[in-house]
């Protein structure tokens, strides 16, 4: 009767199915369960064959004290591995089968010991400054042809994104949260903190310089229009020509007053249309008649049904034009997508500063994620243990280092023949 029946392959339908590199290791285990098999029965082979056909005195004494001493400590070490995966023989002995009965327990332990050792911001950012992972996306990038595999792999997520986008739910977003939370939302002070900035920046120079010389070329162009004006609220009974003087005179002084305005940039008009601008800002971001008003007015503007159709125009032409510019293989936004990132990939090879930063950023950002979800990440282990089948968790990780423990089995062997030697010596030489 044999100690122990090898399963030929284990079974895992619960962790995993059985890869070549498994059936690598399950051949493995056989062996070693063989060969640790095969040292056991030699040395109870050798036990029964000398006391049965010798005296076991003189070097039969040795060989029968070793052989004994050898099937002990197979014995007991077989009885140790196989305890840590099932009950031995079949038997519930207290203690035994530990892997199936703790799995659970283990599991935690191990999601512990990860998160605790490993998953910390020290270590995580110490490896990943070594493996200098922006030189090699630099490398990686660096070839056209990855390249065009990311800006592909792009532009099919944005096409998966728009062709899951209707106008529907367009319509519903704007009509339903946009547009309500606009209107609930106070708009005046962003308005004046706008207005303010723009003023700061002097960024509305550039219309008011548009508009003086538009006016000038216009009033220059358009004579007639002061002539009507001094002739429409002239008195009857003032001569034709008198009026015809007053309208060439008010021409030229608003003509040189605006072409002043146009050429000076310091012209009081503009300083005080600046002063009117900071005061309107003002008031637009108190709760003032004005900013009442305004708030008045732009929610009746957002009422407008029209706001809908503007938004449902606005995200049409969007589509097109991302599709047109990125999505199209020939599109051109897409071909300079690809030359920045060749470059950005050269600067990743080429600026060792550069790459360092990079380096330093991913580092630092990956070791705080480590350092704050460090047991979440790692309770994937216990999480995944725990619905694992006992039996069949406790084969999969017998198939990974049961190979190792048979090891122990053949040491308990082979030290256990040599202790046996070594008492039986004590014995023959004592007195």
């Amino acid at each position: 009767m044999s100690i122990e029946k090898a399963p030929s392959v284990p079974r895992f339908g619960g962790p995993s199915e059985l890869t070549p590199e498994d059936q690598e290791r399950a051949r493995g285990l056989r062996k070693m369960r063989a060969l640790a098999l095969s040292l056991l029965i030699l040395a109870t082979l050798i036990f029964l064959i000398t006391h049965i056909f010798t005296e076991n005195t003189g070097v039969w004494g040795f060989v029968s004290r070793a052989s004994e001493a050898a099937m002990i400590g197979a014995i007991a070490d077989w009885f140790a591995v196989t305890a840590l995966f099932r009950h031995p023989l079949g038997l519930h002995i207290p203690h035994t089968a530990i892997i199936p009965r703790k799995k659970d327990t283990l599991g935690a332990s191990l999601s512990a010991f990860v998160a605790a050792n490993f998953l910390h911001a020290e270590a995580v950012s110490t490896k990943i400054r070594s493996a200098e992972v922006s030189h090699r996306a630099g490398q990686w990038l660096g070839r056209s042809d990855n390249r065009d595999l990311v800006v592909d792999r792009a532009a099919s997520g944005l096409e998966y994104v728009l062709a899951r986008i209707d106008d529907e739910s367009v319509v519903a977003l704007t009509k339903n949260v946009i547009i309500p939370r606009l209107v609930a939302t106070r708009k005046t002070p962003v308005l004046a903190q706008l207005l303010r900035q723009i003023v700061l920046d002097g960024a509305h120079h550039k219309l008011v310089d548009l508009i003086v010389a538009e006016a000038y070329s216009w009033l220059s162009d358009n004579p007639q229009v002061i002539d009507e004006i001094v002739h429409n609220r002239a008195p009857s009974w003032v001569p034709d020509f008198v009026n015809e003087q007053l309208s060439n005179r008010l021409q030229r002084e608003v003509l040189g007053w605006v072409a002043d305005v146009r050429d000076n940039e310091y012209h009081k008009a503009r300083q005080a249309l600046d002063a009117w601008l900071v005061d309107l800002s003002d008031d637009l971001n108190s709760e003032t008649p004005l900013s009442e008003k305004a708030e008045v007015i732009i929610n009746d503007l957002l009422s407008q049904s029209g706001v809908i159709d503007s938004v449902l125009e606005i995200w049409g032409s969007l589509k097109q034009l991302l599709r047109q510019a990125i999505i199209d293989p020939n599109g051109e936004v897409r071909g300079r997508i690809s030359e920045l990132i060749g470059e950005f990939a050269g600067r990743l090879q080429n600026d060792s500063d550069f790459a360092a930063k990079i380096d330093d950023r991913i580092a630092t950002t990956a070791g705080d994620l480590a350092e704050s979800f460090g047991p979440e990440i790692a309770s994937v282990i216990s999480d995944t243990i725990e619905r694992w089948d006992a039996k069949e968790a406790s084969e999969r990780i017998e198939l990974y280092v049961g190979k190792d423990l048979q090891y122990i089995r053949i040491n308990g062997t082979v030290i256990g023949a040599l202790v046996g030697l070594v008492i039986h010596t004590i014995i023959v030489l004592l007195p």
